[in-house]
């Protein structure tokens, strides 16, 4: 969605149904013809409309623990999410496996804030909860993991 908004004369509208859907229909086209409910094209449907509240799904399970640590760095809060050794994960970011809000993450320097939400492909995703300073100057984050 980024790289589309980007271009010039050119609009995008992704429908995913509900919150944190891991795929999306996304309409690409010129401002002037794309609207906010676009159509399914020559494809015979068919559907029934329904408030968007009435919509069930799963919610996505998730795994909350802290970690004490001394930057905010995303190599960091990364190893400790996904438990794996600052040298793995530095390899994966040299590889452009690790992601920051859905954006390719290629240095270790990348400082993250509450609310981010780092991938790393094959392992899963990881949010960024809730940041406090302890009194040593180590930052204590709440880690939310989606399992």
């Amino acid at each position: 969605m980024l790289a589309i908004e980007k271009l010039a004369d050119i609009k995008a509208v992704a429908q995913g149904g509900y919150p944190q859907a891991e795929r999306c229909r996304i309409s690409v086209g010129h401002p002037d013809s794309t609207t906010s409910n676009p159509d399914v094209g020559k494809v015979g449907v068919s559907c029934a409309q329904i408030p968007l509240l009435a919509l069930e799904y799963e919610p996505p399970r998730i795994k909350s623990f802290k970690t004490v640590e001394s930057s905010l760095r995303v190599d960091a809060l990364a190893s400790a999410g996904f438990k794996i050794s600052g040298t793995k994960l530095a390899s994966l970011i040299s590889a452009g496996d690790v992601r920051v809000n859905w954006v390719p993450v290629l240095k270790n320097g990348v400082t993250l804030k509450s609310g981010d939400v780092v991938s790393v492909s094959g392992m899963g995703r990881l949010k960024i909860g809730e940041i406090v300073t302890t009194r040593k100057g180590k930052y204590a984050v709440e880690l939310i993991q989606y399992l």
